[in-house]
């Protein structure tokens, strides 16, 4: 009974810490947009920041490439082979490896796109700096902090990125012309962040790196190309700045990102519940657990959305100023997308921990066709607005949460949930 109970306390003792380290990541995230948003948007002014803002969107389809689905199938492998050196240590190997030749591919495809969008070509060097987003991506092993539940790193290495990041935007970024200094210095910091944490992984946890024969690297290669066919439907979440940018103007891309930004806030930081809860389950196979999470999270989330409807101008004329105004009714359709995080641990923590990578593979590419069914209507038969791009992605998400429940129904796995 003693050692039932000291293990049942341990499982929760080590479940709040990587939680607590994610919150207070994600308050820091949190305070930090009402920091550097409104004097970014002042300084720069709505036009400038909208490009900015376009130019990340653009780099971020890079970075799923570069992801290419290691960070949920990495961490499990990590969760379960934890205590196993050799094995932790060519896990470790293979998804460096295989990030290092999908880095150089995101580097050659930048160079394509210099040829297809106009705002690449006119802008190169700001797109060009803005892939520190994909090299953080490649040094920046979440997949391996996740997968030992060691959060505090992730805490307290990007709490140092972000600091670097709001030490120096006051000291370098004055006015428009210094556009440039966004991306260098985030990428600064990430990148900092980024080696330090190959040095915790590769010297303080002793993993050996070394070179993977053809035949390991090709297992975790394709164990990880049905997460990242899913990832793909991260596209559809990145194309709405994208096509405000090239349909619409960048002061759109700027109304939209306002909006997406305040919410996103509040996805990350239940994003974290899955984070923590994902591996633990993983290794467990608690789903007692489970439900207990799932019917609180989507309490806080109803409770969160009418918080903020209610605070919705005040909010915008705090980050924004009064030219941002318009984004205040967004919040009525872009709040919506709070479902994300309660869709998110339902497909990871049921169908891929049940074995349905396919299924979870299939709702993702099916919701993603949704959504560019639904915006090419848009644009041959009506137009791309700032309220049709805005629903395309809301009603994609609602397609996809739906179709997450029939397949869980269909597979008999609602009594994991209910």
């Amino acid at each position: 009974m003693f050692k039932k109970t000291f293990n049942k306390l341990s499982f929760h003792k080590k479940l709040i810490h990587n939680f607590g380290y994610l919150s207070v990541l994600q308050v820091f995230n949190m305070v930090l947009p009402l920091v550097t948003y409104p004097y970014l948007i002042r300084a720069l002014g709505i036009d400038t920041y909208g490009l900015v803002v376009f130019a990340q969107t653009t780099i971020s389809y890079l970075v799923i490439i570069v992801s290419f689905g290691f960070n949920i199938s990495a961490t499990k492998e990590v969760s379960i082979y934890r205590n196993d050196h050799k094995k932790l240590s060519e896990i470790v190997s293979s998804t460096f490896i295989i990030k290092f030749f999908l880095l150089l591919c995101s580097f050659i495809i930048l160079l394509l796109l210099f040829y297809v969008i106009p705002q690449a070509s006119d802008y190169k060097l700001l797109f060009t700096l803005t892939m520190w987003l994909c090299v953080y991506e490649f040094l920046f092993p979440i997949w391996y902090f996740q997968g030992i539940e060691q959060m505090k790193y992730i805490t307290y290495l990007t709490l140092f990125s972000r600091l670097i990041f709001l030490g120096l935007i006051f000291l370098f970024i004055h006015n428009e012309d210094d556009y440039l200094y966004v991306p260098l210095i985030n990428g600064l910091g990430s990148i900092i962040a980024g080696l330090v944490s190959l040095y915790i992984v590769f010297n303080k946890h002793k993993i050996t790196f070394s070179i993977v024969n053809f035949k390991i690297l090709r297992y975790h290669f394709l164990d990880s190309c049905p997460i990242f066919v899913s990832r793909i439907s991260s596209f559809k979440d990145n194309t709405p700045a994208f096509l405000l940018g090239v349909f619409v103007g960048n002061q759109a891309v700027a109304y939209y990102d306002l909006a997406y930004k305040v919410f996103r806030i509040l996805i990350s930081v239940f994003d974290n519940i899955t984070n923590v809860v994902f591996p633990l389950i993983a290794q467990k196979k608690n789903f007692n657990f489970l439900k207990k999470i799932l019917r609180l999270e989507i309490l806080v989330l109803f409770f969160s959305y009418l918080i903020l409807i209610l605070l919705r101008k005040p909010i915008v004329l705090l980050l924004g100023g009064q030219d941002l105004l318009p984004a205040a009714d967004l919040f009525f359709v872009i709040g919506v997308l709070l479902l994300r995080p309660f869709s998110s641990i339902v497909g990871s923590c049921v169908l891929i921990l049940k074995g349905y990578n396919k299924s979870f593979m299939m709702n993702l590419i099916y919701s993603t066709l949704f959504y560019f069914c639904f915006t090419l209507i848009c644009w041959r038969f009506f137009s791309i607005t700032l309220y049709n791009v805005a629903w395309g992605i809301v009603l994609a998400q609602l397609f996809e949460l739906f179709h997450r429940f029939y397949l869980i129904k269909r597979k008999n796995l609602m009594y994991l949930i209910r």
